[in-house]
């Protein structure tokens, strides 16, 4: 098959969210807790997590469309139920997402890996994505977010602080380890560089 084919392919076989609104809990069988992962990249958050919470629904968001299909691939062929691959922006996707408050747990593993100052306004996380996932989270739901680039984490920090709904886990805003035992694989690739990871937990305020 041609890297063109390959790219049809994945571009029409990726799973995608239903057209309109639609809801989270009938994407995933079963009643335990719906968590998730927004850019997972080549996957290897959601087998972990999966491994480590498999009362949860974990639902994954990655925008290439490549790397959904080849996830989703991986994911059927170990017969993994408890996880559902959605490709598309994340901010597209969760504004049309119910119902509200029903979200446990969302993780961010790298977002934004452009580190010029030119690239801030491809930002993901930003106010609209905070908005939506502030209506679809449970109060006192967490939300984490990790990054290897200082400046990024920097302004997810001063977004979070800007935003009524959330509270940071600590003073300074992060915390020394993941919470989640699940890895990103750019998280892993760090570790085993020895290279910083800045990470962030924040909870959904209860009251708002």
């Amino acid at each position: 098959m041609s890297d063109s084919d390959l790219r049809w392919l994945y571009r029409d076989e990726a799973p995608r969210a239903p057209e309109g609104r639609f809801l989270l809990e009938d994407l995933i069988e079963g009643s335990g807790p719906i968590e998730l992962d927004i850019g997972f990249g080549r996957g290897l958050s959601l087998f972990e997590r999966a491994a480590a919470a498999p009362e949860s629904r974990l639902i994954g968001i990655e925008v290439k469309t490549k790397l959904a299909y080849k996830v989703n691939e991986r994911l059927q062929k170990h017969q993994l139920l408890n996880v559902a691959i959605l490709c598309g922006d994340a901010r597209e996707i969760l504004k049309r997402a119910e119902p509200g408050r029903s979200v446990q747990r969302v993780a961010l593993h790298f977002p934004d890996p452009w580190w010029k100052k030119r690239h801030d306004k491809r930002r993901v996380i930003g106010e609209a994505l905070l908005a939506e996932l502030h209506r679809l989270m449970r109060p006192g739901g967490e939300l984490f977010i990790q990054t290897d680039v200082e400046h990024r984490a920097e302004q997810y920090l001063a977004q979070l602080r800007e935003t009524a709904g959330f509270t940071l886990a600590s003073h300074s805003g992060y915390v020394e380890a993941n919470p989640f035992d699940a890895r990103s694989n750019r998280e892993k690739r760090a570790i085993e560089d020895g290279l910083p990871v800045w990470r962030i937990l924040a909870t959904r305020d209860r009251s708002a």
